[in-house]
């Protein structure tokens, strides 16, 4: 069995360096019909926040709900689910297509459930992982304004997860132009659950 959805592919490496949240997100609305790009997306629907640092220690909001610095250079960390969910509700109400599709948070499920709910119906989901499927090694640590402690786990990347085949999930890649291309299921499932199992995905309102 396999099944990969035709979703527009746009490489994130020259101009959105740290910007593969933004990148798969809008792989997405332009395989819905959208007209829009990543400049677009990132300037007036991702919320973003920036970092300071205060006696040597970084100080920064929350990636689950902000896009930490500029994901078009090397200052830019990244987000979660819940800060992509807002920014495709934002861009989804711009382009007219706000009460046509439900953003859902998918974190939480395996990319075998993902491929059930969303790929089956010809969704695509906005996919987490990390970089090249390599080990989530090492963290990072800033704090947060109400003094907690925040640790990113490094490595983090997002796809597009378009299909599956009997062995491998299939992704728009947007790192280092990888295009369309296959990992093997048991390797993405790993890596998944290393970044937490975030996913993002849209359900068209009957």
């Amino acid at each position: 069995m396999k099944k990969i959805l035709q979703a527009p592919y746009i490489d994130q490496t020259e101009r959105w360096v740290y910007g593969c949240e933004s990148v798969s997100a809008v792989m997405l609305l332009q395989y819905l019909g959208v007209a829009i790009g990543p400049d677009t997306f990132i300037d007036e629907y991702l919320p973003r926040a920036q970092s300071t640092t205060q006696n040597g220690e970084m100080l920064a909001e929350n990636p689950a709900y902000y896009y930490i610095n500029n994901p078009r250079d090397t200052t830019g960390w990244g987000c979660y689910a819940p800060c992509i969910c807002t920014a495709l509700k934002n861009a989804l109400a711009a382009g007219g297509k706000g009460e046509a599709y439900t953003v859902v948070d998918a974190s939480g499920k395996t990319a075998e459930a993902l491929c059930r709910e969303f790929i089956d119906q010809g969704m695509p989901v906005v996919f987490w992982a990390t970089l090249d499927f390599e080990p989530s090694v090492g963290t990072d640590r800033w704090r947060l304004p109400d003094g907690q402690e925040f640790i990113w786990k490094n490595h983090e990347h997002c796809l597009l997860l378009v299909g599956y085949d009997e062995e491998n999930y299939w992704f728009n890649d947007p790192w280092h132009n990888h295009g369309c291309c296959p990992y093997p299921k048991a390797l993405v499932e790993q890596r998944h659950r290393e970044q937490d199992l975030y996913a993002v995905s849209l359900k068209p309102n009957l």
